[in-house]
């Protein structure tokens, strides 16, 4: 599990709620550059829109999804600014996103991750 957030704060309280549902954080990545580093050792990854290199998170959702096959759910407080392609990126969901939220979300990416149709949680965006 990859997360994307350049706030430490938000990024921490998302790894202990990982945790706390038993996933395995693969990194914490704030940049394009710093997510290359994790790319290759996650399977889902929730990425902010409004990274620390600028609003590049549309574009490393769709090079995660695209080059090394990541569920990605974009979570970022600014849903209207989505406006790009992302047909690649799975969904998205607004920050800030209660615990109950993201761990409906990750059942339903791992659901769709065995082939299986799953029902995608109420507030959940989807693209694909």
């Amino acid at each position: 599990m990859l997360i994307v957030e350049d706030d430490m704060m938000i990024a921490s309280d998302l790894e202990d709620i990982l945790m706390t549902l038993g996933y395995e954080i693969s990194g914490i990545a704030d940049s394009f550059e710093t997510v290359q580093q994790f790319a290759a050792f996650s399977t889902i990854a929730l990425v902010d829109v409004n990274l620390r290199d600028g609003a590049t998170g549309p574009r490393i959702g769709q090079y995660l999804a695209s080059d090394f096959g990541v569920a990605v759910v974009m979570v970022t407080g600014s849903p209207e600014l989505i406006e790009t392609d992302l047909s690649k990126v799975i969904g998205l969901i607004s920050k800030p996103a209660h615990p109950n939220l993201i761990r409906d979300v990750l059942e339903y990416l791992r659901t769709i991750r065995e082939g299986e149709r799953g029902v995608p949680p109420g507030g959940m965006r989807l693209f694909v």
